[in-house]
């Protein structure tokens, strides 16, 4: 039996999985630009701007937990971000979206968008999936507690 056919389609797989996978930035695009913008610049009425390097920065060694809450349990209720308010503003859990892809979308948030260092593993993100934070815990940590 000839293994070269085999071996090809294998190694094509793995080359084509390679090829398929998406940015942070075109993963954001997907999942979070109808609510946040394009450029994570938020929109008005909707999302907030997710472009706020002030934030992460006074979250400081909390950034991490902060975003992996957020994108794996939602966020609702009123939230001052940039000296805008958004009163009733309710965002679903993200958690449908594969753990290593919402890696890939909080670095870019973090790294790119904020020029901020780091963000959660793969391993925070699937904790916080398997038991989400609620939305009260998300505001406490928000503030600085």
């Amino acid at each position: 039996m000839n293994k070269l056919p085999v071996l090809l389609f294998i190694a094509s797989g793995c080359v084509s999985g390679f090829a398929s996978a998406q940015s942070g930035k075109e993963l954001f695009g997907t999942y979070c630009s109808g609510c946040h913008g394009a450029n994570a610049e938020g929109i008005e009425g909707l999302a907030p701007s997710l472009h706020n390097p002030q934030l992460w920065s006074k979250l400081g060694d909390k950034r991490n937990q902060y975003i992996a809450g957020v994108v794996t349990s939602g966020l609702s209720g009123k939230l001052v971000s940039l000296d805008k308010t958004y009163q009733g503003f309710a965002m679903p859990p993200q958690s449908f979206i594969s753990s290593q892809d919402l890696v890939q979308i909080t670095h870019y948030v973090l790294e790119d968008v904020n020029q901020q260092q780091g963000g959660p593993d793969q391993a925070l993100i699937d904790e916080y999936k398997k038991k989400p934070f609620t939305h009260s815990e998300l505001h406490q940590l928000r503030k600085g507690g």
